[in-house]
C-alpha cells in the first residue's frame, strides 16, 4: 500500500493523532528533535513515523535504525513497527521467500549497538575480536579480586570490601560514560590537593573535600589496575563498549559513511538520558561529528530523530547529561549547516486535568530550565477528569496506613488493581507498603530489583549470600539469626557476640571451653 495522505495513517492504525503529533510524524527526513512529555505518545508517534517514510517510499524498512535503552523497550517499539508495516500492507508476514527476505528496521538498545559496531569495526582501533563482555557479577569479581591483590597502602580507603567494589566500579564507569582518561582525572585531584594545602576550610564540610580528593587519587590507583587485569583478559564491560565506540566514530570516519549509508533513518528513543560518551558515538557517527561542513563526508542533514523529556531525566547518577537533548540541534544541525528542528508533544491522553494543572504547578520552575519544554494538557473533554488528595499525617506508620487503606478501597470499589501505581521517593518503603496491601487482601507486585531486595523473602537470601562471601558482614548475619529459622534471642547473641571476640583475641590455641559459661555468667538475669 501506498501512503499518500496523512489520514491513511489515521485509518490505518486507528489512531486519532493530535497535530503536534500529525507534524512530527509526516516531517521530511531530515534531524528532529521532539520534545515529548509525559503520556504524549511518543512510542506511537516514533512507529507512525517509520510507517510514513516507508509507506511513502521514502525509505526501505531495512534502512531504519531504532535505538533505546532498555530491552523490553527495544521490544515494545519493535512489535509497534511491525504491526504498523503488517496492517499497512507493506509487509506481509506470510509470504516468507527464503531467498528475499522482507526487510525490517532494526531496534535494538544503545548497548547492544555499541556492541555490534565493536565486533564489526573494533579492529581498526586495535580491539581484538576474541574480546568478550563482562557480566554484572563478573565485574563485581574481578574487582573483588584485584582489590584484594593490591599491594597499597591506601590509607584513605577505610569503607569495607564490598563498598570498595562499589566504589571501584563507579568510578570505572563514570570515566568511561564520560571519556575522561585515568591520568587525567589524577592530575586534577594532585592539583586540587595541592590548592587545598594552604587554602583555610572553616568548617567540617569544606574539611571533607581533601579526604574525598585524597580517597578518590587512592581508589583512582585501584581503577588502573581494574583496567589491565581486563585488558589481560580480553574482557570489556558496559562502559568499555561505549566508550570505544565512541573513540572508533570520531577517529574513523569510514564507519560512519558506512552507516549512513546503511541506515537512512535513524531514531533515538529516551535521548535525555544518554550519556556524553554515547552522544558523541551518535553525533559521530550520524551528525555534526562526522565531519565539519556539509557534503557526502558529513553527517549534517542525515534524518536523525531525537525523542525524550529534560524533565524527566533520572540517569545523571551514571553518567547521563540531559543537556544532549537541550543541545540536539547544534549536535544534529540540518544539511546546510541550520540547527535541527525542534518540536513538542504536549497533550497527555494517560491522565485527568486535574492532576495535570498539579504537575504542571510542580513542574513550572524545571520546565523553564529547558527549551521546547511545553506545559502538559489533558486530551479535550478531560479537563476537569481526577481526583488529587492530600495527606499530612503524624507518623510514618499511619501514612503507610493511610494509603494502604485508600488502594483498599479502591479495589473494593471495582477499580482493577492492575491500573493502581504506587510511587515511592525511596525503595526503602517498598516492603513495609507491600506487607501492609498484602495485610488487606489487595494484590500487589513489587517493580524492579531495587523494590525486590527489601521484601523480606528477598532480603534473607540476600544476607545468606552476603555472609557466605563475606564472614564479617555482621548486619547480614544478625538478620539471618533472629529470623524465622533461628529465632535466636538477644541474650543468646550476645553470647555468642562475646564467644566470637575471645576467639578472635586469642587467636589460634585451645579452645576455651568455659567461655561460654563464664560469660552466661556475666549476664544480668
Amino acid at each position: 500500500m501506498r501512503l499518500t495522505d496523512p489520514e491513511q495513517l489515521k485509518e490505518l492504525l486507528g489512531i486519532p493523532f493530535t497535530p503536534e503529533q500529525t507534524a512530527c510524524i509526516i516531517a521530511p527526513p531530515a534531524p528532529q528533535v521532539i520534545v515529548a512529555g509525559a503520556g504524549s505518545g511518543k512510542t506511537t508517534v516514533m512507529a507512525a513515523r517509520v510507517l510514513w517514510l516507508v509507506g511513502t517510499g521514502q525509505v526501505a524498512p531495512e534502512q531504519v535504525l531504532g535505538l533505546t535503552f532498555t530491552n523490553k523497550a527495544a521490544g515494545e517499539l519493535a512489535e509497534r513497527v511491525r504491526k504498523a508495516l503488517v496492517r499497512a500492507g507493506i509487509t506481509d508476514p506470510d509470504v516468507i521467500d527464503p531467498d528475499h527476505p522482507p526487510g525490517e528496521p532494526r531496534i535494538s538498545t544503545y548497548h547492544a549497538f555499541a556492541g555490534r559496531l565493536l565486533t564489526d569495526h573494533g579492529l581498526r582501533i586495535g580491539l581484538e575480536p576474541t574480546a568478550r563482555l563482562l557480566a554484572d557479577a563478573t565485574r563485581f569479581q574481578l574487582a573483588a579480586r584485584v582489590l584484594r591483590e593490591a599491594p597499597g597502602p591506601y590509607p584513605a580507603l577505610t569503607k569495607t570490601l564490598p563498598a570498595l567494589v562499589s566504589d571501584l566500579l563507579a568510578l570505572d564507569g563514570e570515566l568511561a560514560e564520560h571519556l575522561v582518561r585515568p591520568t587525567g582525572l589524577g592530575a586534577y585531584d594532585t592539583e586540587l590537593l595541592d590548592a587545598l594545602e594552604s587554602a583555610r576550610l572553616s568548617n567540617a564540610e569544606l574539611r571533607r573535600i581533601p579526604e574525598t580528593a585524597a580517597a578518590r587519587s587512592e581508589l583512582l590507583d585501584l581503577v588502573v589496575r581494574y583496567r589491565e587485569a581486563k585488558s589481560a583478559r580480553d574482557l570489556l564491560d558496559f562502559g568499555d563498549q561505549i566508550a570505544l565506540s565512541a573513540e572508533l566514530a570520531l577517529t574513523k570516519p569510514e564507519v560512519g559513511r558506512m552507516l549512513r549509508d546503511e541506515f537512512r533513518v535513524v531514531l533515538l528513543d529516551e535521548y535525555q538520558d544518554t550519556s556524553v560518551a554515547q552522544r558523541l558515538l551518535l553525533s559521530g557517527l550520524f551528525g555534526a561529528g562526522a565531519g565539519a561542513g556539509s557534503g557526502p563526508d558529513s553527517g549534517s542533514g542525515h534524518a536523525v530523530t531525537a525523542v525524550g523529556d529534560p524533565c524527566q531525566a533520572i540517569y545523571g547518577w551514571r553518567g547521563a547529561s540531559v543537556a544532549n537533548l537541550d543541545d540536539f540541534p547544534a549536535h544534529f544541525p540540518a544539511a546546510d549547516g541550520s540547527p535541527a528542528t525542534r518540536f513538542s508533544l504536549s497533550e497527555n491522553r494517560r491522565s485527568g486535568g486535574r492532576l495535570l494543572d498539579l504537575a504542571n504547578r510542580l513542574a513550572e520552575p524545571l520546565r523553564a530550565m529547558h527549551e521546547g519544554v511545553e506545559a502538559l494538557r489533558p486530551a479535550p473533554g478531560a479537563e476537569r477528569e481526577g481526583q488529587v488528595r492530600c495527606a499530612l499525617l503524624p507518623t510514618h506508620a499511619e501514612e503507610i496506613g493511610w494509603l494502604a487503606d485508600s488502594l483498599a478501597h479502591l479495589v473494593r470499589t471495582g477499580k482493577e488493581p492492575g491500573e493502581i501505581a504506587v510511587l515511592c521517593r525511596t525503595a526503602g518503603d517498598f516492603a513495609e507498603i507491600q506487607g501492609a496491601l498484602v495485610a488487606r487482601d489487595v494484590p500487589v507486585e513489587v517493580v524492579g530489583l531495587s523494590g525486590l531486595l527489601h521484601l523480606p523473602e528477598v532480603a534473607d537470601l540476600v544476607a545468606v549470600c552476603e555472609v557466605l562471601q563475606d564472614p564479617g558482614a555482621n548486619a547480614s548475619l544478625v538478620r539471618l539469626l533472629t529470623g524465622p529459622r533461628w529465632r535466636i534471642g538477644p541474650r543468646d547473641l550476645a553470647l555468642l557476640g562475646r564467644r566470637a571476640r575471645l576467639l578472635v583475641h586469642r587467636g589460634p590455641g585451645p579452645d576455651p571451653a568455659d567461655s561460654a559459661a563464664a560469660a552466661d555468667e556475666r549476664l544480668p538475669p
